[in-house]
């Protein structure tokens, strides 16, 4: 039986590694930037000039020191309170890649979603919306890019 020897399998391994480090940050870096616009457009979006409401809108991430902030939709509030209701940036996916932006005011969910006195006016989900497109194509485009091991 003829025996094949492959060289180079150890820096093969270190150098996907080193490549999905790269990637990996490269993603963050943009996640972080696009979340960032998110919050300023739903800051110009809240249908308040001023107040708590736009005070409160923020941008957390996993391994910041916030807690991440949510709004629940009241319209589809689970029956089971260990459930978690419909949100805005429900946490889902690889928590290293996790950009939440919301707000923690107790009104806001009425201001997004309406009530039966008052008329939905959301700022939440068209600031995502604004900018989801032009997320993925900046994510394509990490992913497309040539990395240089050395």
């Amino acid at each position: 039986m003829a025996e094949k020897i492959v060289h180079g399998i150890p820096e093969a391994i270190a150098n996907l590694k080193k490549y999905q480090l790269i990637k990996t940050q490269a993603v963050k870096d943009r996640l972080k930037k696009q979340a960032f616009k998110v919050e300023l457009a739903a800051k110009e979006m809240v249908p308040v000039q001023y107040g708590r409401a736009k005070a409160s809108i923020t941008t957390n991430w996993a391994g910041s020191t916030f807690n991440r902030a949510s709004i629940k939709n009241p319209s589809r509030a689970s029956e089971n309170p260990s459930q978690p209701d419909d949100a805005v940036g429900k946490p889902d996916g690889p928590a290293e890649l996790l950009y939440v932006v919301g707000t923690n005011v107790f009104y806001t969910p009425l201001l997004e979603h309406g009530s039966p006195k008052m008329p939905a006016r959301p700022f939440l989900y068209p600031a995502y919306f604004m900018y989801e497109g032009e997320t993925i194509l900046a994510i394509a485009k990490i992913m497309k890019e040539d990395v240089r091991l050395g």
